[in-house]
């Protein structure tokens, strides 16, 4: 099966190494946050999320010296802003996958794309036309509808996992303007400010630092699992972000919802209500009508931008 998706990958156009890395990304993303919840009910969210970051420092930091690349990077203010917002977002993920159904998680973490068309006008300059504002809307009724009855349970994970959403999508907009960047360069700079940040998280909200989870086999096994697949989704999304279309790329990442329904599914045995089905096809739906324009093969669209394809390199 390896051997055929290298060969796939090897006749695919650079497009469609793309799609293919955020798919793969999309399943391990997927099953991270199964994992995540899961880890949830035996060890402290916290910790959780500083083993994950400590585990992709260390996996990106040896792939990056391996390549003969420094990742140390510290003269990019941009790369800074980057990684504490991914920081946060990431913070606030990792509460909401273990309080909510990691569907529900991905549904609302991955209207990123509507939130990037919103925020577009302010970060980039740029403007946003009749049809955006149409999707924007309709996204946004679809969160209100997979929130609604988290937020009447009096619930903090919904507002977590929807600034996640809309820290994503500043983290979207950064990515596009550091594709001049190695994806291990950005993923161990990321990581490595996030390691800071949980750590100092877990010391000042829980007072210390308890490790003594780590000695039941069980669940040290699952947090490597979450380590090993958060790093690789990672840097599959962010290599995916450097090599193909962002408008596709980021439609491409709903495939974590299907992959995320399936773990609530078959292995929580969770049933969706109605209204919580109306909302993720919303949010779905504006969001890939949104990215569905006609692109001319010479040029790169953002939301009111046109960027040429040979600047992506």
């Amino acid at each position: 099966m390896v051997t055929t998706l290298r060969q796939i990958a090897a006749k695919s156009t650079p497009h469609n190494k793309a799609l293919l890395l955020m798919t793969l990304g999309g399943f391990m993303f997927a099953s991270m946050g199964a994992l995540i919840h899961a880890l949830g009910k035996e060890v402290d969210w916290l910790l959780i999320a500083f083993i994950r970051m400590v585990l992709s420092f260390v996996i990106t930091l040896v792939l990056a010296l391996r390549a003969d690349i420094n990742p140390f990077l510290l003269t990019r203010p941009l790369l800074w802003f980057r990684s504490f917002i991914g920081s946060s977002a990431m913070l606030a993920t990792f509460y909401a996958l273990t309080v909510l159904p990691i569907s529900d998680v991905a549904v609302i973490t991955e209207s990123r794309p509507i939130w990037v068309a919103l925020l577009a006008g302010y970060l980039l300059g740029e403007s946003s036309g009749k049809k955006i504002w149409i999707s924007i809307i309709f996204g946004i009724l679809g969160i209100l509808l997979v929130e609604h009855p988290i937020f009447t349970s009096g619930s903090f994970a919904g507002a977590a996992a929807l600034y996640a959403a809309i820290g994503g999508a500043v983290v979207m907009i950064c990515l596009r303007k550091l594709r001049d960047l190695d994806p291990r360069v950005i993923v161990t700079h990321f990581s490595a400010t996030a390691t800071i940040i949980t750590f100092l998280a877990l010391i000042t909200v829980r007072g210390e630092a308890d490790f003594s989870e780590l000695g039941d086999m069980r669940i040290l096994l699952m947090l490597l699992g979450v380590g090993v697949l958060g790093t690789l989704g990672q840097l599959a999304m962010t290599k995916a972000f450097s090599i193909g279309e962002a408008p596709s790329v980021a439609s491409a990442g709903f495939v974590k919802v299907g992959f995320s329904a399936g773990y609530d599914i078959f292995i929580w045995k969770y049933v969706f209500e109605f209204q919580t089905i109306l909302g993720m096809l919303l949010i779905l739906g504006s969001t890939i009508w949104l990215f569905k324009r006609k692109q001319k093969p010479s040029e790169l669209k953002l939301p009111g931008k046109k960027l040429d394809i040979k600047d992506r390199h």
